[in-house]
């Protein structure tokens, strides 16, 4: 699964608990499902309340956007001056150097194709290859949003 350490990578800093151990099983901008063990890729302050309710343990954040006064201290956020541009580096990242045979389970990135009004997960290699250009406009349309 994708580890705390990789997204750290991409990210231009961090607050929040710094666990090495801490793995995402979801990556997404949607708040529609469940997200246990979660890294959330927000377009408002509202959707990441909504993502930690349904599961979120973590979030990419607009590096300078103010983050909301509620939020736990321990919450993980990894401060980005791209958000959509590190999660889709992440998604490519994690897809082109993880073999599902090391991990078992695989990380899910879900993306919405707006069009269409429909969910597309991602949770292994061939589905990467099918839906990556889905996943670089769904992120882009959600950047629209942030900040």
């Amino acid at each position: 699964m994708l580890a705390y350490n990789t997204v750290e990578k991409f990210a231009s800093g961090a607050r929040g608990i710094k666990e090495v151990t801490l793995h995402f099983a979801v990556v997404t901008g949607e708040t529609i499902e469940e997200m246990p063990m979660g890294l959330f890729i927000p377009s408002s302050g509202r959707d990441l309340f909504e993502a930690i309710h349904k599961g979120a343990v973590g979030s990419l954040w607009p590096n300078g956007t103010e983050l909301p006064a509620w939020l736990p201290n321990h919450f993980p956020v990894f401060l980005s001056d791209n958000p959509a541009g590190d999660a889709l580096a992440i998604l490519d990242y994690y897809y082109n150097n993880t073999k599902q045979e090391e991990w078992g389970t695989m990380t899910k990135f879900i993306f919405k194709d707006e069009e269409k009004n429909k969910l597309y997960k991602i949770t292994n290699q061939q589905q990467f290859c099918n839906t990556r250009d889905l996943a670089k406009r769904s992120l882009l349309n959600k950047e629209g949003g942030l900040g």
